[in-house]
């Protein structure tokens, strides 16, 4: 089996992708006292249309990026990313953390 992992070696990847769906890409962040790039303060964004895109790293901006083109809204409303159905989160908390051995853990 082939394993991807969130890393750094995959950011050119997003972008290249991103950037190929026709959006424009911006990097923004700060300087520290002797001018070398703060990581934690960089704020990677991914514009189109009437919709701006913005994350901390240029994997979650992909996936930003095709929740909107999953969802393909058709009015800026609140909420329009989301996608109704089950609660998969809470699905797959439960079963990494059963409540039993939870309660073992108290």
């Amino acid at each position: 089996m082939s394993r991807l992992s969130s890393h750094c070696n995959v950011y050119n990847t997003c972008l290249r992708i991103i950037r190929n769906k026709g959006y424009k890409l911006r990097l923004e962040g700060e300087l520290d006292e002797e001018e070398m790039i703060i990581p934690e303060s960089l704020l990677w964004f991914a514009e189109k249309g009437e919709y701006d895109f913005l994350a901390a790293n240029p994997i979650e901006l992909l996936g930003l990026v095709s929740i909107h083109e999953h969802v393909e809204p058709k009015v800026d409303k609140p909420y329009w990313w989301t996608v109704p159905g089950d609660d998969i989160r809470d699905e797959l908390y439960e079963q990494a953390f059963p409540d039993d051995e939870n309660e073992d853990q108290q």
